[in-house]
């Protein structure tokens, strides 16, 4: 009788743990046979797609993100680019020529380009370039323009230069208006911080290579010498 007892206990508990197994909640975070452990390797080697948790977090990513650094005027709240240039062997009316001509070419010849012009002393131009994203050397695409004043000041044998009020306007959808922001919001922005940084670094390119052809052509020509040739 006693060995009877002991049989029924032992498939009476057999019979419990078979049922809280059936009715264990599939949900449960002890419950998931798709789980896989990403730490693990047969040949017990370093995986070497693994990354430090740290530097993969997003946050973490924001925090020690370097940003592009701008000549930002923390009085006027305003981003600029400004140079002085001498040039010792060029009058004034030379090079406020120059300026204009180069005005003419790269912005157009629109009456509402010169704001101000000041024979031989100053000018002031409404100006704009193409705006481009950059998958590669060698393959871009247009992503609206830049606006911005390029204003020159000339005195007999140097200039100075000013781009500023810079404003960056996006492609002209096909119905509605197209966004603009100036260059401040995306410099000052807590938010999309990588985009934005992104477009300035973009902007800041076409701009430093508009800045060199301005240099370029306010440059005196190369006087060649008849004797050598």
């Amino acid at each position: 009788m006693k060995t009877i007892s002991i049989v029924l206990t032992i498939f009476l508990l057999g019979i419990s743990q078979i049922t809280f197994a059936q009715g264990q909640d599939q949900n449960a975070p002890t419950y998931d046979y798709s789980y896989t452990d990403s730490t693990s390797n047969s040949n017990n080697t370093a995986d070497s797609t693994v990354t430090d948790s740290a530097t993969s977090d997003p946050e973490y990513n924001i925090a020690t993100y370097k940003r592009i650094v701008l000549n930002y005027d923390s009085n006027t709240n305003l981003i600029s680019y400004n140079g002085i240039v001498e040039q010792e062997d060029s009058g004034s009316d030379s090079l406020y020529a120059r300026a204009k001509k180069f005005g003419e070419k790269i912005f157009g010849k629109d009456k509402n380009i010169f704001e101000v012009q000041k024979y031989g002393q100053k000018l002031i131009m409404n100006g704009s370039i193409t705006a481009y994203s950059y998958a590669n050397k060698y393959n871009k695409k247009s992503i609206g323009k830049y606006e911005f004043k390029f204003i020159v000041l000339i005195k007999e044998g140097r200039y100075k230069y000013s781009i500023t009020n810079l404003v960056h306007q996006g492609p002209v959808p096909a119905n509605g208006k197209p966004f603009r922001n100036y260059f401040e919001y995306y410099y000052n922005s807590t938010t999309n911080i990588r985009g934005n940084d992104v477009i300035l670094r973009y902007a800041d390119r076409e701009i430093k290579n508009t800045i060199a052809r301005f240099q370029s052509s306010m440059k005196e020509p190369k006087l060649v010498d008849e004797d050598e040739w």
